[in-house]
């Protein structure tokens, strides 16, 4: 997939909305349903655009998202927009940005980590559909 510009802040918000519906349509209900035995909400914290997304994930496997939540969050993955992106679109790694501290996770347990893993390809493949979708929306 081609390369997107980094959306604005006023867009971000929609397109992760997008990026986490697509989520639901790549990943099968039962590996959500196997990652919601662990996690149920996590937040998505952007600093640079002020921003948090939500991540919200059904026993069901059904899955949404918030700009704002007042439940319980099971945890917090902070980074930049432009990291998150360069990230989707193959710039960077989240491994990379983790080790320079660009990407920090709070709240989830390093054992449980590796079970949140499996949603990160998808979700980043999600965002870039969703940028290409967006961004061709765009007046």
């Amino acid at each position: 997939m081609t390369d997107s510009p980094l959306p604005d802040s006023q867009s971000f918000p929609a397109v992760m909305e997008r990026a986490v519906q697509l989520v639901g349509q790549r990943v099968t209900r039962s590996q959500l349903q196997e990652i919601a035995a662990l996690f149920h909400t996590v937040c998505w914290e952007f600093p640079d655009y002020g921003l948090k997304s939500y991540f919200m994930i059904s026993d069901q496997g059904e899955v949404r998202s918030a700009a704002h939540w007042s439940g319980v969050v099971d945890g917090v993955v902070t980074l930049d927009a432009s990291t998150f992106h360069d990230a989707a679109f193959g710039k960077t790694s989240f491994g990379f940005a983790f080790f320079t501290g660009r990407l920090r996770v709070s709240g989830i347990q390093p054992m449980k980590l590796g079970r949140f893993m499996p949603l990160v390809q998808p979700f980043l493949e999600s965002y870039q559909q969703a940028c290409q979708e967006l961004g061709a929306n765009a007046p």
